[in-house]
């Protein structure tokens, strides 16, 4: 009796195990099937990802002109936008009408507000600006400055025009083709904090001084005229006024130069005194061509406003570093270096004569 009951749980077990077995293998199985699942779904994902995913990262940029209605920060704009097209990103155009700096304030404060990915900006007084750029760049907001800088710490890029010294230069090789004997010159600048004009200034001065071509020249005065182009020819006729000897007025003001060859019609001392500096070529094209002035110089605005925006765009993928000496290109432009505190100079002046004026139509 007890060998019967032995064989029948012996037989109870072994069909106990063999159904423990089979739901281990059945387990097993299962957990195989939903790794195959599994994995399948991620393929897909993975797939689907590739098929729809955008090339690049698209980027929110502002740019924020000293003001706007001037056809020089229009051109800038058309450059940025070119450029922000080409690249993908968006790029909205604004700031004051108004050459006030407390007004760029208040746009760059309306601009931060909104959270852009970079702000490209050309500053009316470098250290005025400064807090709400600086505000930005805590909030994780690139600031690329353009065409006049900011103070150092308050951006992360400036892409300036041409390097202070190559402009000051170019100015006086156009005082010279005015006046290859010489003579008094003088000069009008927006204001005494517009960091361009008054590194310009400050050169030209010490170059007078100590280079052979140009200690021809004798500066004599500085006056301030804000941008303003009213301004700007009644400061020129002043200058005219207090320096009878006066023989060339310099401005890197794309108002005050044309203004001062203007201010020079008015008051009858064509010949006798010479307007040059930076200009737009339609502003100055009618004193070129009436012989009333010699030349002035300028670079290309469109194409430094599409260097400003690439600048802005590869520094926020990465493609950009802020490293002096870096090499990166710029789309159509080409290659360029970062140079000492992030500067980035586009370098390539356009002079304009009586001679080839007629080439430009910016």
């Amino acid at each position: 009796m007890y060998h019967v009951y032995g064989l029948q749980k012996r037989e109870r077990n072994l069909a106990k195990n063999k159904v423990v077995d089979l739901d281990k293998n059945h387990n097993s199985q299962k957990e195989v099937s939903m790794k195959k699942i599994f994995l399948a779904l991620i393929t897909i994902v993975c797939l689907a990802g590739l098929m729809f995913a955008d090339p690049g990262k698209k980027f929110k940029l502002f740019q924020n002109p000293k003001f706007t209605g001037l056809s020089y920060f229009e051109l800038c704009a058309q450059g940025g936008e070119q450029a922000a097209k080409e690249l993908g990103d968006s790029f909205v155009y604004t700031g004051s009408p108004e050459a006030d700096v407390q007004k760029q304030v208040q746009s760059l404060q309306n601009i931060v507000a909104q959270r852009p990915d970079a702000i490209i900006v050309s500053a009316i007084d470098l250290n005025a600006v400064a807090p709400p750029l600086r505000k930005a760049r805590a909030m994780g907001i690139k600031v690329i400055s353009y065409d006049a800088d900011t103070a150092v710490d308050a951006r992360d890029f400036f892409v300036n025009q041409m390097s202070y010294e190559g402009a000051a230069r170019a100015m006086l090789d156009c005082a010279l083709m005015d006046a290859p004997e010489g003579g008094e010159i003088a000069f009008i600048a927006a204001s005494p904090t517009s960091p361009n004009h008054m590194a310009h200034i400050r050169i030209m001065t010490e170059l007078t001084k100590t280079e052979a071509k140009y200690k021809v020249f004798k500066p004599v005065d500085t006056q301030f005229a804000q941008d303003d182009e009213a301004k700007s020819i009644e400061v020129a006729i002043n200058l005219m006024q207090a320096h009878p000897n006066l023989k060339v007025i310099i401005s890197s003001s794309a108002v005050s130069a044309p203004a001062a060859a203007r201010a020079i019609k008015t008051i009858g001392k064509v010949g006798k005194v010479y307007a040059t500096g930076v200009a737009l070529p339609s502003s100055i094209r009618s004193y070129l061509k009436d012989g009333s002035q010699k030349a002035f110089f300028i670079w290309d605005p469109a194409k430094l406003g599409y260097l400003a925006t690439y600048v802005a765009h590869y520094y926020l993928d990465g493609t950009l570093k802020n490293e002096v000496g870096f090499k990166f290109t710029a789309g159509s432009l080409g290659e360029f270096t970062v140079g000492e505190n992030g500067e980035i100079v586009y370098g390539k002046p356009l002079f304009f004569t009586p001679e080839n004026i007629d080439q430009y139509n910016f």
